[in-house]
């Protein structure tokens, strides 16, 4: 192959995958109580909560519904710990949910891991609380049971009890977050816990909550979700609020602002390059949620369509539609910083489908429901959209422990119609206390999208720009980082005046600039998806520092789509995509060539992206699936052991055939798979959760090893469900091979051991474009 001919990513990587039957070894830490310790601590729990419902004023609490708390002890917040068998022994109790909390470690039962984190001077830790619903006539059935003689409860059961720290209501201070010692009125998200009652009695049950607290009766908006929670959108002075705090199945409160829309009409503007003169638009359409656009604007015109039928009905707002028209700029040329204004801008690659979601009803109380519902009514109408952008949401910094609708909406949307969101992160990343990205960027299956701007030549975070962590199952957030400018290098806009581009800066700019690559890698090759995309999107992101962090997320963003697609002569990248099932196992080959006499350094990087179903009653444990990955980087190093000790040897079974057989003479045995380098280094779910990204639907990865460590390598992906979601889930994985040193052509030798990879089928302008 020619070093002058393109060399494009390849395909087909799924031909290669194989199932693996992996065994999983390993002992359970012994639960931190006897079970008669914890049978009494459970009694003592249920009979207090029953007591304390029952004092609650009656149209506080639903008729013969309560929702208690199961608090597991911190040292059980991994899946394998999840009290399903108590719920099948005890089927008049329901769990509903699930979230975390946070305990003084001296109020906890000790346990060798509490004693460490007390050494090491923690005050404080969280463990995973279980929300429990029955009648109370089934909580006292329970505690019937508990007293049977303990050879009669089945030893699951026993183990699940022991791991219980206490049984309670949720307290008032968990369920009012958010607001600030100050608030005094505004409008507010309510969060109610599903319910056995009919939709009709659960609303009357609201109206009566409503009437009786002092909820304002204007502006209420109630939106349930089958077997998931009721959100209600609704104005509240600090007495309603109050009055609240004791309703047992409000699950959580927090405020629900909108700050508004950077107003761009009176912004510094300077002359704009010249149109494109176009007889064709693309066909690679990007959604863009927004607040209109203005079409008489040249450079929108045959490019931009604004679907009127599905957009809110209330009246356009001049700030709202000056806000959409840059948005839709920056979707379809970029940031316009680097054309002089004599030049003519290329015809864009992509074409903008505007759907206005703003202004809402009332235009002094915005109210973002109004705006969801919208989106809710899009994805499923227009079906040839495939990624859709975000640049607005609601003020403040997201909450661990509680799911916002807007958030929720647009992760059941992306798994229910495959499509992704690239969402802005938010702009108060200078203000302390509301720093934290704001939702509904903390979508874990949308692109959150935080902004670097440049100066002395250097990208940099901007530091407007709203900052992570994500929430659990989207720790590494922002995703990516774009270019949204700052007040010193501002990003140029597409302006309402024509002829002119404004000066401006936000990370509502700096997403559509990441929409833009991540539509035409949907869209532009055979068999793309959205869900690629998004992978290929973070596996190509550049980091300045080199590692993810919660500023700039993965990196900056590629800039071009070419940028993701290409190879060199000694780089190689192989996307794979299929589905899988939980509990199973596959073993993805990383593309190495037969050459033995490597040298120098290899770096393998690896990107897995899943897009398994979420949950809004369990934010602490909201993806229902998950793929854990692991790197076995040497075909024939396995680590032997003897059985009952801690004796182990890494061992070549080529080179050591003989030191094996004698260890295998001795009693010793042979892993069912090579030795790792990754996917079993932290010990506890925690840590998993905190440094390895456990649970997370999107992870990257990066390795660099001498070559002479390397022989038949392969990743693993474990497919590991919770909740009882047993729905097969799909995954695309994008792996990246560098050797420098290599001699000869890795490209080529590669395509030549792996016959059935092949080069992505790069669609034509003729496929791409329609006469406008």
């Amino acid at each position: 192959m020619a070093d002058t001919q393109r060399r494009l990513i390849l395909g087909n990587g799924e031909q290669y995958v194989q199932p693996l039957a992996k065994i999983f070894t390993g002992r359970t830490p012994e639960p931190p109580r006897s079970y008669a310790e914890a049978r009494d601590a459970i009694r003592q729990g249920i009979e207090s909560a029953l007591n304390l419902f029952s004092r609650l004023p009656a149209k506080h609490r639903l008729p013969d519904e309560v929702v208690a708390c199961l608090r597991l002890h911190p040292d059980a917040t991994a899946k394998s710990y999840d009290p399903a068998s108590l719920f099948d022994d005890s089927p008049q109790l329901r769990k509903i949910g699930s979230r975390n909390y946070k305990q003084n470690l001296d109020s906890l039962t000790p346990t060798k891991r509490i004693r460490n984190l007390k050494e090491a001077k923690e005050t404080a830790t969280e463990g995973r609380m279980v929300f429990v619903q029955s009648s109370p006539q089934g909580f006292r059935q329970f505690l019937a049971q508990l007293d049977r003689p303990e050879s009669r409860v089945p030893k699951l059961v026993q183990a699940e009890l022991r791991r219980v720290e206490r049984f309670d209501l949720l307290d008032p201070g968990e369920k009012i977050l958010g607001f600030e010692p100050t608030w005094k009125k505004g409008r507010v998200e309510l969060v109610f816990h599903p319910s056995r009652l009919s939709a009709q009695r659960q609303l009357a049950f609201v109206y009566a909550l409503f009437d009786d607290t002092g909820v304002e009766p204007e502006g209420r908006q109630i939106r349930a979700y089958q077997d998931g929670p009721t959100f209600v959108s609704c104005r509240l002075n600090s007495l309603a609020l109050t009055a609240l705090r004791d309703v047992n199945p409000l699950r959580s409160a927090h405020p629900l602002v909108f700050g508004g829309l950077a107003d761009l009409r009176n912004a510094p503007s300077t002359p704009a390059p010249k149109p494109p003169v176009a007889t064709s638009r693309s066909t690679i359409k990007i959604g863009m949620f927004d607040g209109g656009v203005d079409l008489s604007v040249p450079h929108l015109q045959g490019h931009v369509e604004e679907d009127a039928v599905l957009s809110i009905g209330t009246p356009s707002h001049p700030t709202a539609v000056a806000h959409g028209t840059a948005v839709a700029g920056a979707l379809l040329y970029g940031a316009l910083n680097p054309h002089a204004a004599s030049a003519r801008l290329s015809s864009p690659p992509v074409s903008v489908v505007s759907f206005r979601v703003l202004p809402t009803s009332s235009a002094t109380d915005i109210d973002l429901y109004e705006s969801i519902d919208v989106i809710e009514r899009v994805v499923p109408a227009r079906t040839d959209i495939k990624i859709y952008n975000v640049s607005f949401g609601p003020k403040g910094p997201i909450l661990d422990d509680t799911i916002s609708r807007f958030t929720y909406t647009l992760d059941e949307l992306a798994v229910a119609h495959k499509v992704a969101f690239v969402i802005a992160a938010g702009n108060d990343g200078d203000v302390t206390g509301f720093d934290r990205i704001q939702a509904p960027s903390d979508a874990v299956h949308g692109l959150s999208v935080g902004a670097f701007t440049r100066l002395n030549g250097n990208r940099q975070i901007a530091d407007y720009s709203c900052k992570g962590p994500g929430r659990e199952c989207g720790k590494i957030k922002p995703d990516v980082a774009g270019f949204g400018g700052c007040p010193n290098t501002p990003i140029h806009l597409i302006s309402q005046r024509h002829g002119d581009r404004v000066l401006w800066w936000g990370t509502s700019f700096a997403s559509p600039l990441v929409a833009r690559v991540g539509a035409q890698a949907a869209h532009a090759f055979d068999r793309s998806t959205p869900l690629l995309a998004r992978a290929l999107i973070v596996h190509g992101a550049v980091h300045p520092d080199g590692v993810p962090d919660h500023l700039m997320g993965h990196g900056c963003a590629p800039e071009d789509v070419e940028e993701v697609l290409g190879c060199d002569a000694n780089t190689v990248t192989v996307v794979f995509q299929s589905d899988i099932v939980p509990t199973k196992t596959v073993r993805l080959p990383i593309p190495w060539p037969d050459e033995t006499s490597i040298t120098g350094k290899v770096r393998v990087r690896w990107t897995v992206a899943g897009l398994p179903p979420v949950d809004p009653n369990h934010p602490s444990d909201y993806t229902s699936g998950c793929l854990e990955d692991t790197f076995y980087p040497h075909a024939r190093r396995l680590a032997y052991f003897k059985p009952n000790t801690k004796l182990r040897k890494v061992l070549d079974t080529e080179s050591a055939k003989d030191e094996i057989a004698e260890l295998l003479r001795q009693g010793w045995k042979r892993p069912s798979l090579p030795q790792t380098e990754s996917g079993n280094n932290y010990r506890t779910e925690s840590d998993r959760r905190a440094i390895n990204c456990q649970w997370e639907p999107l992870v990257r990865r990066d390795v660099s090893k001498n070559a002479s460590s390397i022989f038949q390598p392969f990743l693993t992906l474990h497919a590991i469900g919770r909740n009882r979601v047993p729905a097969r889930f799909d995954y695309a994985v994008v792996i990246t091979v560098s050797v420098p040193k290599y001699h000869g052509d890795l490209y080529t030798d590669i395509r030549t051991k792996y016959p059935a990879l092949a080069p992505i089928r790069v669609r034509t302008e003729a496929e791409i474009r329609v006469q406008i």
